[in-house]
């Protein structure tokens, strides 16, 4: 079960939403003051900006929003990166004796195979049930840069 994260949060008397004025920073000033705080580290913070942001502010806790497990995003470039040596053998099978390998060739050439039904690089693709990768439709510029990062 995951923890729950909460934080202090200026929120606006008038529209009870977030305030302009919300930082984290200010809203432990304003906190501290509420407290009457002003010994150690509490004098650090900006006490006097924090009682004035308490004239149209109000001070709350908020909860964050719980987020997805693992993205569709997340789960493409996991399936890619899983993929992307395979891709490389086999673009390299493909390429004739006089060509180089060229990164943006390839990357192009993986843009447009993985998105025909009748070439290998989809059959295996499809096989390995790499759904996010396959039917994403990627652009070149999406596997240039997954490219670049497992260089790095």
């Amino acid at each position: 079960m995951k923890e729950l994260y909460q934080k202090l949060t200026l929120v606006s008397q008038k529209t009870r939403r977030v305030a302009s004025s919300n930082n984290w920073l200010l809203a432990l000033g304003a906190h501290a003051y509420l407290l009457n705080d002003k010994k150690g580290i509490a004098s650090l913070l900006p006490l006097a900006k924090g009682r004035k942001s308490l004239r149209y502010n109000s001070l709350t806790i908020k909860t964050k929003r719980p987020g997805k497990a693992e993205t569709s995003r997340e789960q493409a470039r996991l399936e890619a990166q899983s993929f992307l040596p395979e891709l490389k053998s086999l673009y390299r099978l493909s390429l004739r004796t006089h060509q180089k390998f060229l990164k943006k060739r390839f990357c192009l050439w993986i843009k447009h195979e993985i998105n025909k039904p009748s070439t290998k690089v989809y059959q295996l693709g499809t096989a390995r049930n790499l759904s996010c990768i396959v039917d994403g439709g990627h652009s070149f510029r999406w596997w240039m840069d997954l490219y670049k990062k497992m260089q790095s």
